[in-house]
C-alpha cells in the first residue's frame, strides 16, 4: 500500500547555484488537468537571500511571479495538461551568486468519490495517509529550520568578519596615535630655543 502511494507522487528536490544575471528554468509535466503541483523554494546563501521567480503554465500562461523573494510555497491544481516551467532569475541589481533549494511535486488530487470511498474504507489506509501528511509537514518544517540556520550562520560569519576588521583597524589606529604622541613629545623636549 505504501509503495502504491509513493508511485502516485512525482517529486524532485534540488539545490542549485544561480550565477549573477542568470536565468535558470526547470520543467515538469502534468498529463491530466487534475494533477496537483506543489512548488517550494528557499534561498540558502548569497546576497540578501532573495531571488526573482516565475511559474508558467502551458501556452506561456503566467501563474505566479515574484521579485526579491526569500522563499515561497505554492500548491495549485493543473487546469490544463502540459508542461509547467519554474524559473529563477538572479536579478540585474545582484552581483552575488545564490544557492537556491527547490522542490517540485506532482501528484494526483483526490477526487470526491475517492474521498467517500476512503471514508467508508480501511482505517489503515486513512492512518497511512495521515502519517504521510504529517511526514510531509515535518519535512517542510525541517527545510525551514535548515534555511534559517544557513541564513543565521551566514549573518554570524559576516558579523565576525566585520568585527575582526574593525578590531584590526582600531588596533592600528591606537599604535599610530601612540607613535605620533611619542614623536610629538620628543619634538617638544628637543626643540631649540
Amino acid at each position: 500500500l505504501l509503495f502504491a502511494l509513493v508511485a502516485l507522487v512525482n517529486a524532485t528536490t534540488l539545490r542549485k547555484w544561480i550565477a549573477s544575471h542568470e536565468k535558470s528554468c526547470y520543467f515538469t509535466t502534468a498529463d491530466t488537468p487534475t494533477k496537483k503541483i506543489a512548488f517550494y523554494f528557499a534561498v540558502h546563501q548569497g546576497g540578501n537571500f532573495d531571488i526573482d521567480y516565475e511559474v508558467e503554465g502551458p501556452n506561456n500562461r503566467m501563474l505566479f511571479k515574484g521579485e526579491a523573494e526569500r522563499q515561497g510555497d505554492f500548491v495549485f491544481t493543473a487546469v490544463y495538461p502540459g508542461e509547467y516551467a519554474f524559473c529563477f532569475k538572479n536579478g540585474l541589481a545582484s552581483f552575488a551568486d545564490k544557492l537556491v533549494e527547490f522542490d517540485i511535486t506532482v501528484e494526483d488530487e483526490a477526487r470526491p468519490e475517492e474521498i467517500a470511498k476512503r471514508a467508508k474504507g480501511d482505517e489503515i489506509t486513512n492512518s497511512v495517509m495521515n502519517i504521510a501528511g504529517d511526514l510531509e509537514q515535518i519535512t517542510k518544517f525541517m527545510k525551514y529550520f535548515r534555511l534559517r540556520e544557513n541564513r543565521n550562520f551566514s549573518t554570524v560569519l559576516s558579523t565576525e568578519s566585520r568585527i575582526w576588521w574593525f578590531s584590526a583597524l582600531d588596533s592600528l589606529c591606537v599604535v599610530l596615535v601612540a607613535v605620533v604622541q611619542v614623536y610629538a613629545i620628543q619634538a617638544l623636549f628637543t626643540a631649540k630655543r
